[in-house]
């Protein structure tokens, strides 16, 4: 049997967590997008600050497709690396809806993939 423990935090370790989240800088020039001032990435001896992770996403609909771009942007400071990627995902609701209903053959699908392309 799994016992779940909780313990609620001190006012303490509230303010400390505090301390730690005020003093970051927002700074678009560094990975993750958050930097902290020398020595302020630790609270005491308990917490500190192990990576950033800052994510951008832009959707894009309409009634036949939907296009989503994701920019993340992350900084470990354990391993002292850092790497931003882009994904792009799209998906084709008609085409994806004809293809699970069986309404067309490859051809088609051909044919609206390419339409639905030249729409972007």
């Amino acid at each position: 049997m799994h016992q779940e423990y909780r313990t609620d935090l001190t006012d303490e370790e509230v303010q400390s967590l505090r301390n730690l989240i005020n003093s970051a800088v927002l700074d678009p020039k560094v990975k993750g997008g958050l930097r902290w001032p020398l020595g302020k990435s630790i609270s005491g001896d308990r917490y500190c600050v192990s990576g950033v992770w800052h994510t951008e996403i832009r959707l894009y609909e309409n009634s036949s497709l939907r296009l989503k771009l994701k920019h993340a942007d992350r900084f470990s400071f354990e391993s002292s690396t850092g790497e931003s990627a882009i994904v792009i995902t799209l998906m084709l609701k008609r085409l994806a809806l004809d293809v699970l209903e069986q309404k067309v053959d490859t051809d088609t699908i051909y044919n609206m993939f390419k339409n639905t392309l030249g729409l972007i």
